[in-house]
């Protein structure tokens, strides 16, 4: 069953672009890429960003996800930070 993460952070004043680059370079530097990760802003506000992380179908996979809980922990620093666990319907 595929599963996806949505980590999504309402910022108080950091840049999204800037927030953006830190994202990409925590997760190279986490080096496990068995998950697809894609980095979302939303249109019109300029404070919103969310992060998509899926996980491909793989039996016995454990959500949510090491790379999904430090981001939430290291993005907490720059605003509220809502995480959730979505599951595909089959």
């Amino acid at each position: 069953m595929s599963r996806l993460e949505i980590i999504h952070l309402r910022s108080s004043g950091e840049p999204i672009e800037s927030l953006a680059d830190r994202i990409r370079e925590s997760i190279w530097s986490e080096g496990d890429q068995t998950e697809v990760v894609t980095i979302f802003r939303r249109n019109g506000l300029e404070t919103d960003l969310a992060v998509h992380i899926h996980h491909p179908e793989a039996p016995g996979t454990d959500v949510p996800s090491r790379l999904g809980l430090q981001l939430v922990s290291s993005l907490a620093v720059f605003g509220l930070v809502e995480h959730s666990v979505w599951e595909e319907l089959k």
